[in-house]
């Protein structure tokens, strides 16, 4: 089987538009069809940034959506963008038939917990860490998976709250949490989890992916290990190039094995939960 690296395409593409969606939010759209034919959910693209070398290292992006719909036959990608900074903002600035130069897709897919249709998939989400959840999402509703699912998005506040539209929009089931309570739960997205584990009856079976900010998922990782849970987290480490050749993404191995250091681009970026030590 080959890695994620070896099927990877190197090109300039062409953008098909850029929406706004708030907030120093945006979409990019992308038509990309030698990447999004391949692309799975978690899968990322490592991005450059305007012409020539400067900026000379590349930008890593999870993969937000594929269209028209996931699989051999999508042409399209699309990248959730925060703006804050000028890569960034050269990238929201990019219009319909200007060019952009991707690495990808890299990484491997988030992974598919064995459930039954009694059994619960948890995934919970928090800022950029929505953009491979959406397309997990969308693998499954376009597998009518049989398992029940449930996403729950968290922000400081309701005009922070990314994505939680584009869920619904697909018949997700959709929970948010708002450190105000301005919408939905009143408290953070782990706390939230925490509630809903404690309603589910004894013995139904629960899995989890999570993926978001790096104080959200240290939290989870906390959750999943005291509680016994199978979950996984998806992280959003800087990669510098994206195929593990400059170690710039590394995280320490597995607390119960000799010392080691992972590469989160080619090993990840999806780990167990319980494989994750208490600080990565």
């Amino acid at each position: 089987m080959k890695m994620p690296v070896e099927l990877c395409q190197v090109d300039d593409y062409e953008v098909v538009g850029t929406e706004d969606l708030g907030q120093d939010w945006f979409r990019l759209d992308i038509e990309a069809p030698a990447i999004a034919s391949t692309a799975r959910a978690g899968q990322f693209v490592q991005v450059r940034i305007g012409p020539g070398d400067i900026p000379l290292i590349r930008r890593p992006f999870s993969i937000f959506d594929v269209g028209p719909q996931p699989g051999a036959d999508a042409t399209m990608i699309r990248l959730l963008v925060q703006r804050v900074g000028a890569g960034t903002r050269a990238m929201v600035q990019l219009r319909a038939g200007d060019r952009i130069d991707l690495m990808g897709p890299l990484g491997h897919p988030m992974p598919r917990p064995e459930l039954d249709a009694t059994g619960t998939l948890f995934l919970v989400g928090g800022g950029i860490g929505v953009a491979p959840l959406y397309f997990y999402c969308r693998e499954l509703v376009n597998e009518s998976c049989a398992h029940r699912y449930k996403v729950l998005l968290g922000a400081r506040s309701r005009a922070l709250l990314i994505g939680l539209e584009a869920f619904e929009s697909i018949g997700v089931e959709t929970c948010a949490a708002t450190d105000d309570g301005s919408s939905g739960y009143h408290g953070n997205v782990i706390q939230l989890l925490g509630d809903l584990l404690d309603q589910l009856p004894e013995g139904d079976a629960v899995a989890g992916i999570g993926c978001g900010p790096h104080g959200m998922n240290l939290a989870l990782r906390k959750v999943a290990v005291e509680r016994d849970l199978r979950f996984w987290i998806s992280l959003e480490n800087y990669m510098p190039c994206g195929f593990g050749a400059c170690f710039g993404c590394v995280i320490p191995g597995p607390p119960d094995e000799p010392p080691r250091y992972r590469r989160v681009c080619v090993e990840g970026p999806c780990f167990p939960a319980h494989e994750l030590p208490e600080q990565f």
